[in-house]
């Protein structure tokens, strides 16, 4: 008679790495959609004031790289306008450094990570959340100086994806002091 047995892999730094690593893949994706979604602004209607960014009397929302039509047709910007390069700049600065700490999440069961290098981590994942934030200076425009602008689809997606940021720098945090004590009682 044969015994099974479940044999535990052996990570290197353990299984206290899956939750936060869920967080980042989740908060990256999220990200990503909120990003690519041409609805983060819903427009306030407007009687056919043609700029030479879109006609409002059509657009219905703006997104960082594209604005969609009243009937859901998308296109992308000619022009830049009002805030527009700032919301893309911190676009791709999370783009940037979610990539990296998604891509130290999938190296953390195979390779033992100092403390400092946790606590870096802990930092980008902040820093995440901050680039993250920014990208609604998109809603302090012209378009948006009278306040009908309203939250699209996007723009709630990009919040979630904020708080998923938020809560991956926590728990990255903790991952910090229990390398610091699996590393002092290796030392011992």
């Amino acid at each position: 008679a044969r015994s099974c047995h479940l044999i535990m892999p052996n990570l290197a730094n353990g299984f206290l790495c899956f939750g936060p690593a869920t967080f980042v893949s989740v908060a990256f994706i999220l990200s990503q959609f909120a990003q690519q979604g041409c609805s983060f602004i819903g427009l306030p209607e407007s009687e056919g004031q043609n700029t030479s960014i879109f006609d409002k009397s059509t657009a219905a929302y703006a997104g960082i790289y594209c604005w969609q039509g009243a009937a859901g047709q998308k296109w992308l910007y000619s022009v830049d306008w009002e805030g527009l390069g700032f919301a893309k700049e911190m676009a791709l600065a999370t783009t940037v450094m979610g990539a990296v700490a998604w891509c130290f999440y999938v190296f953390s069961s195979c390779m033992r990570y100092h403390p400092a290098i946790w606590f870096l981590l802990s930092l980008i994942l902040l820093a995440t959340t901050v680039t993250q934030a920014l990208q609604f200076q998109l809603f302090s425009n012209d378009l948006c100086s009278d306040g009908g602008c309203t939250l699209g689809k996007s723009s709630k997606i990009g919040i979630s994806a904020c708080v998923f940021w938020f809560i991956s720098a926590i728990m990255t945090c903790g991952i910090v002091k229990e390398a610091k004590d699996k590393r002092s009682s290796e030392d011992n």
